[in-house]
């Protein structure tokens, strides 16, 4: 059995709970009267994130409302509709919503977003490319919207189209950056000036950082390298290892294969040979995916990827190198050689440097009420003296 069909074995109930409640603008604007603030768990890309999104969803918080995010990339729609119903399995009642990007191949971008919608999810949240076709398909199945922007006229448009919220990634986000000139608190003040729509603040965040966002008019925060460094979640101890006890020289900014973005990585051989012009041609994943390949593509190439936009394929697999096999051999084996570590900026202020030290989600989001409590006690201390 593939270590994907052993994944899925292992993660689907036998029954698919009930749809999960919807994260409209209402909803946000009822938390955010509350007094509270959403705390959203990134979607991280191939399967960083699975086991996760549960996990935030049911956390308990004074001071937060947790959203889990699921992500839909490199998974057939067998997986991705058991790790839905396994999120929500855990959090009954709970915010789950599904990731997708616009870049992926565009039957495989469709294929993913009707087995969510299907699935009832709380929400889907669209980053790196636009398709309008999923607003279109959100709208006509009464699920919210939302969209991840890097700069205020994003925001704006995806308000136009039709979106609940928008997501404001900053520079220090990990994985593909975008503009890597835009640092985050700049981007929230542009973003939550161009939209009236709730945004919520992406990109390196830290527990240090929340009240500054939440001043500036974020209705939630962000956070997915502090996620991957917890006792929670099904990548490889490795994985989490790699993150850890990081200096700022430890990070590595690439050439993505896709379209030559610029990307934010835990600097390793990987990268290192990326730097000195080292190309990685794609591999065969039977060891994944099994003998009928991903989605029956069985070729070492899965063109994963919207036409056009891999440079590796561009190249005839002369140049750059295949995401999917960098990307999972990090996640599933912990390949600390050829295996791709995206991380956040935040990557340098974990506490913890060994894996034995990682600590639940819910204890992470203990910390989180911790920090704001505080946060909020020096501002009014301020304003009194």
């Amino acid at each position: 059995m593939s270590m994907a069909a052993e994944n899925l074995t292992s993660s689907a109930p036998s029954t698919a709970p009930a749809p999960a409640p919807k994260l409209d603008r209402a909803a946000i604007a009822a938390i955010v009267a509350s007094g509270k603030r959403l705390l959203v768990q990134g979607g991280m890309g191939i399967h960083a994130s699975d086991g996760l999104a549960g996990k935030v969803a049911a956390a308990r918080s004074r001071r937060f409302v947790g959203v889990g995010t699921i992500s839909a990339v490199i998974k057939t729609p067998e997986h991705l509709r058991a790790e839905i119903q396994r999120a929500k399995a855990t959090a009954p009642g709970g915010f789950v919503g599904v990731n997708l990007m616009a870049a992926i191949n565009k039957a495989d971008f469709e294929l993913s977003a009707r087995t969510a919608l299907d699935e009832g999810v709380s929400f889907l949240v669209q980053g790196a490319g636009i398709s309008r076709d999923i607003i279109r398909w959100c709208r006509d199945a009464g699920t919210p919207f939302a969209g991840i922007v890097s700069s205020g006229r994003l925001a704006a448009m995806y308000e136009k189209w039709g979106a609940e919220w928008v997501v404001a990634e900053g520079a220090e986000a990990g994985g593909h950056i975008g503009d890597i000139g835009h640092p985050l608190p700049t981007l929230v003040e542009e973003v939550c000036a161009a939209t009236s729509l709730p945004v919520v603040a992406a990109g390196g965040v830290h527990a240090s950082d929340l009240g500054r966002y939440f001043a500036q008019g974020a209705a939630g925060v962000q956070l997915a390298t502090r996620f991957i460094a917890s006792s929670d979640g099904d990548a490889h101890p490795t994985f989490k290892q790699v993150h850890l006890g990081k200096k700022a020289e430890d990070v590595a900014i690439i050439t993505s294969c896709v379209k030559g973005m610029k990307a934010r990585a835990v600097r390793s051989p990987f990268t290192d040979g990326l730097a000195a012009g080292k190309s990685y041609p794609p591999r065969s994943k039977a060891w994944y995916f099994g003998p009928s390949g991903y989605m029956g593509r069985k070729k070492a190439c899965i063109e994963c990827l919207a036409e056009g936009l891999c440079k590796c394929r561009a190249s005839n697999f002369q140049e750059s190198f295949c995401i999917t096999d960098a990307l999972l051999r990090a996640v599933a084996q912990g390949d600390e050689v050829q295996g791709l570590y995206y991380t956040g900026q935040s990557l340098v202020r974990l506490p913890e440097t060994k894996v034995g030290e990682l600590r639940s989600v819910q204890a992470i989001v203990d910390d989180m009420d911790v920090a704001l409590d505080a946060q909020d006690g020096a501002l009014r201390e301020a304003a009194l003296g």
